[in-house]
This record gives C-alpha cells, structure tokens and sequence, in this order.
C-alpha cells in the first residue's frame, strides 16, 4: 500500500472517531455492571486530585487505635469463668459526642429504630448476670474470610460483655492460618461448600446453616480418625472451656471421645443416626484437645464451637465467592435446628462485593430480600444488619476508579434490608465513598492490596472498628433510654 493511501486510511480512521466522540454521551454508556464505554477528554489527561479522599482515610486512621492484630496486649487470666463464677471486665467506650461527631450511623427501616434492642437488652443481661449468653453469628464473602473483621468486633465485645473463644469453625478448615489454634487431622477427611464450586458428587442439600460440611471417615481397624487442636491461650479466641459438636451419623450407636490435655476425659455414646449436637463442657480451660470419632459408617460435621460458657459468642462464618443467596437453596429443617442450638441474638450480613461486576443490582435486590425473609422465618424477632459492600476499583484509562456496579448493589441491599424491618449499615460511604479505595491502597501503611478490592489486615481492623463503633453508639442511645 502506498504511504499515500495509508495516510488517508488513518486519517478517515481519526474522523470517524471525532465524530463518534461528538455524538457520544459524555458520561458513558454501561454496557454491563462492569462493562463501561466512555470516551477520553482532556480532563482525564489531567492527574486527578485526590487530596479530599486522603484526608478521609488520614481522619479516620487518626481517630482510630487498632493494629494489625485485634488482640495486640490482651493479658490472659483465668477466662472463661466457671458456671458458679462469671468474671467482667468492663471496657470504657468512647465518649458518644465524639462518637456522634465520627462514626457513619448505622440505618434503620422506617419505624424500626428499637429494632436492636432485644439484643442490646442480652448485652445488658450479660452484664448483670441475668443472660448466661448470647451469640452473634457473622455472615459474608471472602472480605471476612479467616476471622476478618469478626476478629476485632468479637475481641472488642467480649471484652465488653464477658465470653472467649472463635465460636464456631469448619472441622476441616476453609482457609489456612487460624491465629487461635493449629490444627492436625487424622483419616481420610474431606469438606464440602455449597458456595463457589460445588462438588457434582454431593445430591443432597444438607449442608448446614454455615454452608460446607465434612465428612467424617468410618474408623479402620479400630483406629478413629480424629481432630486435634493445640490453642493458643494468650488469646482470647484460644481460651475457651466448652467445644460443641454439630453431627450426622449414617448409623447408630456411633461415639465420640474427648482427649483434653492429653488425658481422656469423656467418650460420649450411643449417638444416634441423623443429626446430633455433641457438648461437652470442660471444669478448666483446654489448650490441646482431641476429637476422636467412632462413626460406624461414616457421617458428616456441620460445625464445631469453641467457646465458654457465659458470655458472648461471635461466629465468622465466610463464604468465598458467595452472595449472600443460598439460604433459600439448602435444607431448611436442618438450619433451623441449627439455629435453634446456637440461639443467635444478631445476625450480620456482609455481602455484595462479588456480585458487584457481574448481576443485575435489581434482580439481586429481589433474590437477597427473598434470603432476609427466610431469615426472619428461621428466627424470629432476631434483628439482622446488613453491611454493604466496600469500594472497588476498576482501572479506566490508566486511573483506578470506582466499579460503576458498586453503588447500585450498594443500593440494592440497603433497600432489601429496610424493607424487610432490618438495619443496614454503608461500608461504602463509611470509608470515604467514590474513589474512596485508591486512597486505602496507598495510604502509609497500606490499608487496602493493590487488587484495589481488599483490605489488609490493618485496614480490615480500621474498618471493623468504625462498625463496632456505629454499633456502640446505638447501644449507649438504648441505655441512655432505658436507664
């Protein structure tokens, strides 16, 4: 081709795309959630300002304390107390004008802002004796994989209102690491999930009310495949005296030995088929424990809980890829009598971020209503607050900005939330709002990975004490009130 021809090709190239720039919409066109067609001008040629966002994340890293480590200096004693003796340790919150002046307040339904009060009225019964315990079963995707977020909440309550211990754990764990226990297995175990990809092998949809299960292996040759833990007790999630064991057994008279440091201490018998709760309760705390099963064919573990035997337990019960949307889809008899063993005073939802780039913000919002009624079914007068996604950034014309899913799916699960009688409160708007992510990626230290979608351990702290706060604040407006 002659240089001519190819001079003129691009230049009726640029024209046709000078013309299409001018009919284009200036703010773009959506093809998808996470599909956005927009033309450069020359304001985007321009380093955008980001001062007004630094200074939110400076704000809100100077008003906060926490560390990487949620139980960074807590000093052990002689927690969890006995049946006969409950030990208190009060935890001077923060003033409420101060709290008032920096926390983003949690949102209530019309006509519904006493809807927390039936837990807050067991906090005050932990405190006075009254309420032996109370539970607070955290749901979410993988922003609270591992322990994240619940870790500080729990620590922060506890501390508050008396009680130890992780609550409940998969027997055969999603995710590596635990910082309360090491963990060794015995036999041939496996685990299941109904989220993320699931196993064809598996026709049924008893999975239990967090979701997985494992599968316990028969016993060979008079050898019990078993559980052994080693905890770590300068923690309080590794100080604990009670282990509860959620079971089915494909058979009768199956057992279940406890080892407790290093010495048999009890073997529960005759456990009948189907689904059982194995509780036992320790007269000291435990540091090593071992799990032997004696399942004549075999059967599955839905949960094990950690925990003492007053006070409060808080659940970290983390979906990865998951949307807050199977409730609906797995066996109902079974989660409810789940449930109705742990005996939940909250449920917290924190969904949203994986549906962000992919589903229709209006059929999400009818689907997870759908879930928040079922919910309600499973327990009554049980509140629930549902915790909205985080920012996400995408990278658009060399600059990371906001996912355009984000604020709809943000806007989705808050109606869905306050219009089924619930709370909701807006991570979203809580960190900054649009664009408020790049300024947590590059904050010194960093409080979000360059995935620019997570948070690290220090910012997934920051952020669960700004909700432990807003949470806080509501329970001083309910004391204050029924002094």
């Amino acid at each position: 081709m002659k240089p001519l021809r190819i001079f003129i090709f691009f230049m009726a190239v640029a024209l046709l795309l000078f013309l299409l720039a001018l009919i284009f919409p200036r703010q773009g066109i959506t093809i998808t959630p996470g599909v956005h067609l927009k033309f450069m001008d020359l304001t985007d040629i321009s380093v955008r300002d980001t001062a007004d966002r630094d200074r939110v994340v400076e704000q809100i890293v100077a008003a906060s304390n926490v560390t990487e480590d949620p139980e960074e200096g807590f000093q052990p004693d002689s927690l969890p107390a006995s049946d006969s003796e409950t030990i208190i340790q009060v935890f001077n919150a923060a003033n409420a004008d101060s709290l008032k002046q920096s926390v983003y307040r949690i949102r209530f339904a019309q006509g519904e802002s006493q809807m927390l009060d039936p837990f807050f009225a067991k906090l005050d019964g932990l405190l006075d004796g009254s309420v032996p315990r109370t539970r607070i079963m955290h749901f979410g995707d993988s922003q609270i994989e591992n322990d994240r977020m619940t870790a500080l909440i729990r620590f922060r309550l506890q501390k508050q209102f008396g009680g130890s211990g992780t609550g409940l754990v998969q027997a055969i764990p999603l995710y590596s690491g635990h910082m309360a226990f090491e963990q060794e297995v015995s036999g041939a175990w496996l685990r299941y999930t109904f989220f993320g990809n699931r196993d064809s092998v598996i026709t049924h949809n008893n999975y239990g009310i967090m979701g997985a299960f494992s599968s316990v292996p028969p016993p060979e040759e008079g050898v019990w495949p078993s559980l052994e833990y080693r905890f770590n007790t300068s923690r309080r999630t590794g100080t604990f005296d009670r282990v509860r064991v959620f079971l089915h057994s494909y058979a009768d008279d199956a057992s279940m030995a406890f080892m407790v440091n290093d010495t048999l201490t009890d073997t529960i018998r005759n456990i009948p088929g189907g689904f059982s709760v194995a509780d036992y309760r320790h007269h000291s705390l435990i540091r090593e424990l071992a799990l032997q099963m004696n399942l004549p064919r075999g059967g599955r573990i839905y949960g094990i809980s950690f925990e003492s035997n007053r006070g409060l337990q808080m659940d970290n019960i983390a979906m990865r890829g998951g949307s807050g949307l199977i409730f609906s889809k797995m066996d109902r008899e079974l989660q409810i009598r789940m449930l109705e063993y742990l005996s939940p005073g909250l449920l917290i939802l924190q969904y949203g971020g994986n549906v962000v780039p992919y589903i229709n913000a209006e059929r999400y919002q009818r689907h997870f209503k759908r879930e928040l009624e079922l919910l309600k079914d499973f327990c009554p007068g049980v509140p629930v607050i549902v915790i909205g996604p985080s920012d996400m950034s995408l990278k658009e014309k060399g600059v990371f900005v906001t996912y355009p899913g984000v604020e709809p799916v943000r806007d989705a699960l808050k109606s869905a939330a306050l219009e089924s009688g619930f709370a909701f409160w807006d991570l979203y708007e809580a960190m900054g709002g649009y664009n408020s992510m790049p300024s947590f990626v590059h904050s010194d230290p960093p409080l979000a990975s360059t995935d620019y979608v997570h948070f690290t351990a220090l910012g997934v702290n920051l952020v669960a004490e700004m909700f432990y706060n807003a949470l806080m604040l509501e329970y001083k407006k309910y004391s204050s009130q029924n002094r």
